[in-house]
């Protein structure tokens, strides 16, 4: 019984062997017959293996991909002549399952994961020169910026130095200011003290003037009389007190006439 049994197994196993590899010679069977025992292991624990293997190799062509990505449009609008490299698609061998058969065993062959393709980068003296470019023109952008802060900074001494001495020429224009007020009314209280006072106006008033009239007159001559009894013998030329000097001396008419218009004549007794 024991024997037909070998026999029986040893059937299904080179029958199992010719569906997998049927190119496969008699010396391939022979190791693979020897490892019977380890593929019982190998098919619960190896196809995990298989997967995490095949996700890790996608991940890195992903990873890659993406820096490509990045690194072709960061230096796209530097560069004239970009080498144009186009991505193969990315196969990820998939192990296929075999059937098992309990009493057959049967060996998987380990995938091994695909070499990403090696991505052509740009020369390395262009971005060296590029580089060096953009540290020279940072250069330059740094010092006509200092330049302009000095600028500044001399600008801003020069107003505040201008504001300091606008705030002392105000101090002093209200310090003058003062002083003009201040002599101002010094001199107006110097003017009122100096001033002439008015004189008071004395009116001296005289003794009134003697009212003439005539007592008698011949042609060239005239006889008057004062109100207050005092006599005066007068002829053409003479001065008489308030009335001026005798003019005319009018025999026919009675009346004796001075340089100052006023007429003399009978006293209104006499007439």
């Amino acid at each position: 019984m024991a024997d037909d049994k070998d026999e029986y197994s040893d059937e299904y196993q080179f029958a199992d062997l010719d569906v997998i590899s049927p190119d496969s010679s008699d010396e391939e069977a022979r190791p693979s017959e020897a490892a019977g025992g380890e593929t019982k292991k190998f098919d619960g624990g190896g196809r995990k293996d298989i997967r995490r293997n095949a996700l890790i190799v996608v991940g890195i062509v992903i990873v890659i991909m993406l820096i490509y990505e990045f690194w072709g449009m960061f230096f796209s609008g530097k560069t004239t002549d970009a080498e144009t490299t186009t991505v193969p698609p990315i196969t990820t061998a998939t192990p296929q399952p075999t059937p098992i058969q309990p009493p057959v065993t049967a060996t998987v062959q380990p995938v091994t994961p695909p070499t990403p393709p090696v991505q052509a980068g740009p020369d390395n003296t262009q971005i060296t020169q590029k580089l060096s470019a953009l540290e020279i023109s940072q250069q330059n952008l740094r010092s006509e910026v200092n330049a302009l802060n000095d600028q500044l900074s001399g600008i801003n001494s020069n107003v505040n130095e201008l504001t300091t001495k606008i705030a002392d020429l105000n101090q002093m224009l209200t310090t003058l200011a003062a002083k003009v007020d201040q002599q101002s009314n010094q001199i107006a209280i110097l003017t009122t003290r100096t001033a002439p006072k008015p004189v008071p106006r004395v009116v001296h008033r005289g003794p009134p003037r003697p009212v003439f009239y005539i007592q008698a007159v011949i042609p060239g001559r005239a006889w008057l009389i004062a109100t207050n009894g005092s006599t005066l013998t007068v002829r053409e030329g003479s001065q008489i007190a308030g009335y001026g000097v005798v003019k005319l001396i009018d025999a026919r008419q009675g009346r004796v006439i001075t340089s100052s218009g006023q007429v003399i004549r009978f006293s209104q007794q006499d007439s």
